[in-house]
Order: structure tokens, then C-alpha cells, then sequence
């Protein structure tokens, strides 16, 4: 889709993913680190528990489809390599600092001028210009700021956030939406242009619904944990979670009569739950008793049974229900396997196979998929310098003053 485009991704962990979809799209991504690597990128947890940044569970999902070269943009000749490679790219982009290329000479005016038809995307926590664009920020921060943390977690104890950094995986596809729009408008005009992507703003589309809860009711929403609103949302099955809604409502009537039906083949529906009027069942007027007998009934037979029992009845019966699935489950998810989501990429260097999602759409034409394991430090140094223009003499000089 993307093929014959180069991008040339200079990113910290926040913009990883955004250069690896560009790559499964057919892009040349080039991920440029520092010399000996991006050690705050190839964090652990490690491959096989051997602490070594070539083993990077994190680079090695995150950086598919890439080539990678080192470059010390910290030294003037790194600099002035990292300039000249800026002609030879189609996008740049980059999770500086704002205002850190306009240092280095490379204002949006000077780029502008020097590369016309050069698309620059800046993935930062708020955005290049406004109050908060000098500020520094982690995915914690963001999450935290964006709202996101308030509305997770039990509303009794302090917010949770998730175990990875979620703000920068809801930035990376606005950011490559971003690019490809200008990439499309550089069709017509001939010129390139910024995409500023703020981690901070793309956290809006993460709290669904909350804005326009707040827009009703100006009170900051509470967490609800494991409900939503007056019933139970998640619920314990024997070896885990799963999500049900316990609410009412012509979508979810006939699927709280089949799962009433399901109980009593197990024996485990009383005779009211069984005579129980659910057209009539609303969580906004039921008693608090009434909610608390329904739950514990539906409570007593989810606990009962596997979350893969309980998800194979609900398929088998039309009832909204789904596991909440760790990674070990996704893995082992027969659906998934029969769509053919998963591919092995080899690691010989590594002396390992590690399977990796395949793609992450399935479109006409080229397919959207993992196209190459992720580069080692410095792998493709010779290729792309030699593809940008360097010689053999400047390759050597910049590697001679470790700028390589």
C-alpha cells in the first residue's frame, strides 16, 4: 500500500508502533538509534530472562517490518548525516523534544525550504505548541492527564493503569492516519507538511463515552470498576474473568432468557429466576435486593465453569458474553488461529521462533502485514547510508568518530 515510500523513524518507545504499522503498510522504515542501541527501548522484560537489549521483548514486537542504522545526532557530523538522510526520506518521524530541530537549524521554515516535499510527524505528549509543550511526560503521566486513569479502577481505591503503555499505541494510528492524509495531499500540492500529534489529545477517544456523559452532567464521572452504573460488568468465572452487562433493553432480553435457560439445564436456575419478567427488568428501577439476588445467582454458575466453557455456551446460545483473555489465551484462541493471525519469525542470532501477529487488517491488493523481524543495533548501517548517498570514505569517517 505504502511501497516505495521511505520513513525515517526517529523515536523513543512513544512512536515505535506508529513506524511499524508504516512498515506492515509496505513502507521502508528506517528506525535510527544511537550508537550501541536505544537501551530505554530494548527494555524488559527479556527473551528467555537473559538481560540483553537484543532480547527486548519490547523492540521485538514494536519493531517489525523495519531496517535499522545507528547515528549519534548529538555530534555535529551525526547531525549533519542526519540532515543529509532527511533528502533521501519521504516522512520523517520523530519524538524529539518541540523546538529540539529548530535547534539543530531544521525549523519547520528551514525544512520547509531545504526538503519541500518531506512529511514531518511529531508524536509528543502535548502537542508542539500551547502550555504544556515543554513539558516531558511517560505514558502514566498522560494516561492520568487524559482522564483515562480516573475512570479505571474500583471507585473505593486508587486508579489503575494498564500493564503497557496504552497512550502511545492510541497515538500510533492517528499518527500514521495523519501521515497517509498528507501524503495523499502531497499528491495535489507537491508539498509536504506537519502532523503534530499530541499522546495527550488522542487519549480523548479512550474514555468513550465520558465526554458526552460530562456534557450531561457537568459532576467528573466515577469509576465503577467492575460495574456499570447499578449491576455487575465483570464477573469471576473458574479460572478468570469474564464480561457480561446484567441490563435490560430489547437487545439484551433475549440473551438473559437464554442464559436463564442454560442455568436450568445445569440445574442451577430457582424457580423465580426462571418465572422472572425480564421485559420489564430495568437496572435504573430494580430494588438494590432484587439486583443483588440476580447477581448472585448469575455469579454462582459463571463461577462454575471455565472461561472457554462459559464462552463456547454463550456462542452456541447468542448471549453477549466474552472472556477477559490475558495474552496466553489469545494465543490459544481458536478463532484467531483459524484466520491465521499469528506468524513465526525466526531469531537466529537469538536461537529462537517467537510468533508474532501477522497483520492487522485484512484489505484488497498488497496485504497489511509483519513483512521482517525487528533489526538488530546497527544491522543495516552499509545498505541505507550507501542507498542515501554516502560513500564508502564518509560511512567509515562517521563510524571513525563514533558517530556510528
Amino acid at each position: 500500500m505504502l511501497s516505495g515510500l521511505r520513513v525515517l523513524e526517529c523515536c523513543d518507545e512513544s512512536g515505535s508502533l506508529a513506524g511499524k504499522i508504516l512498515g506492515d503498510l509496505g513502507a521502508d522504515v528506517v528506525k535510527v538509534e544511537p550508537p550501541g542501541g536505544d537501551l530505554a527501548g530494548r527494555r524488559a522484560p527479556y527473551l528467555g530472562g537473559v538481560v540483553d537489549a537484543e532480547r527486548s521483548l519490547a523492540w521485538l514486537a514494536l519493531n517489525t517490518s523495519k531496517r535499522g542504522i545507528t547515528l549519534d545526532v548529538e555530534r555535529a557530523s551525526g547531525r549533519a548525516a542526519f540532515a543529509r538522510l532527511l533528502g533521501w526520506a519521504d516522512v520523517l518521524l520523530e519524538t524529539f523534544a518541540p523546538g529540539t530541530l529548530a535547534e539543530w537549524g531544521l525549523s519547520d521554515a528551514e525544512l520547509a525550504h531545504r526538503h519541500p516535499r518531506l512529511v514531518r510527524c511529531a508524536i509528543t505528549p502535548f502537542g508542539q505548541s500551547g502550555p504544556y509543550a515543554g513539558f516531558r511526560a511517560s505514558d502514566l503521566v498522560v494516561v492520568a492527564m487524559g482522564g483515562n486513569a480516573s475512570m479505571t479502577g474500583d471507585p473505593d481505591r486508587p486508579p489503575l493503569r494498564c500493564t503497557m503503555p496504552t497512550a502511545y499505541y492510541h497515538a500510533a494510528p492517528e499518527a500514521v492516519l495523519g501521515i497517509v492524509l498528507a501524503l495523499y495531499a502531497r499528491e495535489d500540492t507537491g508539498r509536504g507538511q506537519l502532523v503534530d500529534v499530541s499522546l495527550h489529545e488522542c487519549q480523548l477517544a479512550t474514555l468513550l463515552g465520558g465526554p458526552g456523559m460530562y456534557g450531561r452532567s457537568p459532576a467528573p464521572p466515577r469509576r465503577s470498576g467492575a460495574r456499570t452504573g447499578r449491576t455487575r460488568e465483570i464477573w469471576a468465572a473458574s479460572d478468570g474473568w469474564i464480561t457480561f452487562g446484567l441490563r435490560g433493553g430489547a437487545a439484551r432480553v433475549p440473551g438473559l432468557v437464554a442464559l436463564v435457560a442454560w442455568m436450568h439445564e445445569q440445574g442451577m436456575a430457582p424457580d423465580w429466576l426462571r418465572a422472572y419478567d425480564w421485559e420489564r427488568f430495568s437496572p435504573a428501577v430494580a430494588d438494590g435486593f432484587e439486583i443483588e439476588r440476580l447477581e448472585a445467582a448469575f455469579g454462582a454458575f459463571f463461577a462454575r465453569f471455565t472461561m472457554r466453557e462459559l464462552y463456547d455456551g454463550a456462542l452456541a446460545r447468542r448471549i453477549l458474553l466474552a472472556p477477559c483473555n490475558d495474552a496466553r489465551a489469545l494465543l490459544e484462541q481458536p478463532q484467531l488461529r483459524a484466520r491465521g493471525l499469528f506468524t513465526t519469525l525466526e531469531y537466529p542470532e537469538l536461537g529462537a521462533s517467537i510468533e508474532h501477529p501477522a497483520f492487522f487488517a485484512k484489505v484488497g491488493g498488497a496485504p497489511a502485514c509483519v513483512r521482517a523481524r525487528a533489526p538488530r543495533v546497527g544491522e543495516h548501517n552499509d545498505a541505507v547510508y550507501r542507498e542515501a548517498g554516502f560513500g564508502a570514505e564518509e560511512i567509515d569517517k562517521l563510524a571513525a568518530e563514533g558517530a556510528l
